[in-house]
């Protein structure tokens, strides 16, 4: 995952592709380097969706912006518009099931 701290540049990898992944994680944070390394797992299955990472904690403005006040926050973007949503207790398989009943019907 890109490592992005700026709004622009989130905003352009949200708006130029279909699907977007925006992970917010923690500098201090073991569940977020955990959650995000099968993350990246599931991810390289669909080599469509183009993601992020950013760190919340260096980056509270954007964390804000984006309604995150606790790492990890997993945000699925569909053609600009939050389609997925998830926390802390993800389940990972509910999650891959969801990307790839998007991502099925958008490829």
């Amino acid at each position: 995952m890109n490592k992005l701290s700026s709004n622009d540049e989130i905003d352009k990898l949200i708006k130029n592709n279909i699907m977007a992944v925006v992970y917010f994680s923690g500098s201090k944070c073991g569940a977020c380097e955990a959650i995000k390394i099968k993350i990246e797992e599931i991810l390289k299955k669909y080599p469509n969706i183009k993601a992020c990472e950013i760190n919340g904690e260096e980056n509270l403005e954007i964390a804000a912006r984006f309604d995150v006040f606790s790492v990890p926050i997993f945000l699925l973007y569909i053609e600009g518009k939050e389609s997925i949503r998830v926390g802390r207790n993800v389940n990972l398989m509910d999650l891959e099931s969801n990307i790839d009943r998007y991502y099925e019907m958008l490829y």
